[in-house]
């Protein structure tokens, strides 16, 4: 039998020119790569709408910061991620994530915003580094810190106002963060600098409610008398620091017959072994409220020479408020301190407005309950001067009619008898004239 003539495919026979064929290759691995990219890019795009959804799904401020830093390292792919609230330039609130408890234990206190850090506050721009100690703020990390080189900080803004900066380090891809890592923390921070500032109003709001209640609930027990004269200053303070969450409270006088001198009249919390003590008035925190006529914050008390004695006598304070009160004793004026320590946030302009109000009604409430007692004392007084005329009046008449009876008695009898009892009428009249002189004085 003849062969039969071998089977073929449609592909069979078809052919391209070498250099066509590799241009075609070319083409197919650059529609894939293409593909790809765009894949991934569409990918971190829903990974960007996720986080900012989530980020804005509540209003607590402690669960949004950590929220925020959560997704920002999730969006980026690093291996640790931060963000730093800022107020008037400072750094008030550093949050963290990636280092384990035994890390962050033996590294020891948060940043304070120096080195990069601080750049990145005095200049809210963002910025994307290869290898992080080159920068030239660099001031390197402390024992036991992890190492760190690529590094992305972009600022959270609001408004026109900077609320903080996110910061991430250590990036998991090969060459560090690039361009699309920053445009998507960028977009990020502008949707968390929102979320932080309605969080950040929120809270203010929260804290003005706050001292609002303590304040009208102090002024009413204060005008019930509920208290004795010597307990309301120390009650004033107590509420104070609750209200506050501060460390302590102190109250301290100048008297005018000692301007140079300030008295601890009262104190609480942990400044409570305060009371009683005494301190130079020059160039202190009582004299900068005094002068002032307001409020006066100060955020570093180890770096401010108007709060010297108080680190002298409280090392852990960092940060101090001081109002003036309204209300003093005769020839004196008094200030109301706050204190909190390095672990606790910085007193702001929140604080320093309520509390200014707080004290003012306070110090109003303990003058009116004064007012009120020095009344009620007044009227008792009347009362009981007029109860004495009373008396004195009834008691002058019976002693009178003494004086009558025995004069008559002393008329009928003996010589003897009649001398003793005009005697004794004689000693009545003496009685009678001096109560006179003494109940209704000429």
């Amino acid at each position: 039998m003849p062969d039969r003539p071998e089977s073929t495919t449609p592909s069979e026979g078809l052919a391209f020119p070498t250099v066509a064929r590799l241009e075609l290759d070319d083409l197919l691995d650059q529609l894939i790569d293409r593909a790809t990219e765009v894949k991934l890019t569409q990918g971190r795009l829903r990974g960007l709408l996720d986080a900012v959804h989530h980020i804005t799904a509540g209003h607590e401020l402690d669960d949004l910061v950590a929220r925020i830093v959560e997704n920002a390292r999730g969006l980026v792919r690093a291996r640790y991620a931060a963000l730093g609230i800022v107020r008037d330039g400072r750094l008030i609130r550093f949050v963290h994530i990636g280092m384990d408890a035994g890390t962050v234990a033996r590294i020891g206190a948060l940043p304070q915003g120096k080195g990069v850090l601080g750049e990145l506050i005095e200049h809210p721009q963002p910025l994307r580094l290869d290898d992080l100690s080159t920068h030239p703020s660099a001031v390197g990390f402390p024992a036991d810190h992890p190492p760190m080189r690529s590094f992305l900080g972009v600022p959270l803004l609001a408004s026109g106002t900077v609320y903080g900066n996110l910061y991430v380090t250590e990036s998991e891809h090969d060459g560090g963060f690039g361009a699309d890592d920053e445009q998507l923390l960028t977009a990020l921070a502008g949707a968390a600098g929102i979320a932080v500032e309605n969080a950040l109003l929120l809270d203010a709001e929260r804290r003005r409610a706050r001292w609002q209640a303590a304040s009208a609930q102090l002024a009413s027990s204060l005008l019930a008398g509920d208290l004795p004269p010597s307990d309301e200053l120390e009650h004033l303070l107590e509420t104070a620091v609750d209200v506050a969450r501060a460390h302590g409270a102190a109250i301290t006088e100048v008297r005018d017959a000692d301007p140079t001198t300030a008295h601890v009249a009262a104190a609480a919390g942990h400044l409570a072994h305060w009371a009683g003590r005494t301190a130079e008035v020059g160039g202190s925190i009582t004299r900068t409220a005094l002068d002032a006529e307001g409020p006066v914050l100060v955020a570093d008390a180890t770096t401010d020479p108007r709060t010297t004695g108080v680190v002298e006598r409280a090392p852990e304070v960092r940060s101090v408020l001081a109002v003036p009160l309204d209300a003093s004793a005769s020839g004196s004026r008094s200030v109301l301190v706050l204190t909190r320590t390095e672990d606790d946030e910085v007193f702001g302009p929140v604080e320093a407005e309520m509390l200014l109000s707080f004290a003012a009604h306070a110090t109003t409430a303990i003058e009116l309950g004064r007012g009120r007692r020095d009344r009620e004392a007044v009227r008792a007084l009347e009362d009981r001067e007029q109860l004495v005329l009373s008396l004195s009046e009834q008691v002058l008449q019976r002693v009178q009619r003494v004086g009558l009876a025995l004069t008559a008695a002393a008329s009928g009898a003996e010589p003897a008898l009649r001398d003793q009892l005009l005697a004794q009428v004689a000693e009545l009249d003496d009685v009678t004239r001096a109560v006179r002189d003494t109940v209704f004085p000429r």
